[in-house]
């Protein structure tokens, strides 16, 4: 099952009930709040689930051993892909515009 959720309230218990496994993606990870947002609403629901993030960069702080992303992560048995870190910081805009850009997905918004 594929849904393209812009906020954790867009995954709905059917959406995860019954998996053993979901895929959380997100092209850039910073400070990592909505990575924790969602990770925590998909073990509210499934509490059993394997849950693994994707990402194409990930802010090198976001994943030091101390900060709240791996925290959150370890707590839940997460696990972390990322095609690159980075010591860049950068603040989104609250809209997909980076997964319009890089995934054409204006047509699921």
């Amino acid at each position: 099952m594929f849904i393209h959720a812009s906020s954790v309230g867009d995954v709905k218990m059917h959406h995860v009930q019954g998996q053993s496994n979901v895929i959380l993606v997100d092209s850039v990870v910073n400070s990592g709040k909505s990575v924790i947002e969602f990770i925590k609403r998909v073990v509210r629901l499934e509490p059993n689930i394997h849950i693994t993030v994707v990402a194409g960069v990930v802010q090198a702080e976001a994943i030091a051993e101390d900060h709240l992303v791996a925290k959150v992560m370890r707590r839940h048995g997460a696990g972390l892909v990322a095609l690159r870190v980075s010591e860049n910081k950068f603040t989104g805009t609250e809209t997909t515009d980076t997964g319009n850009r890089l995934f054409n997905t204006t047509h699921l918004d």
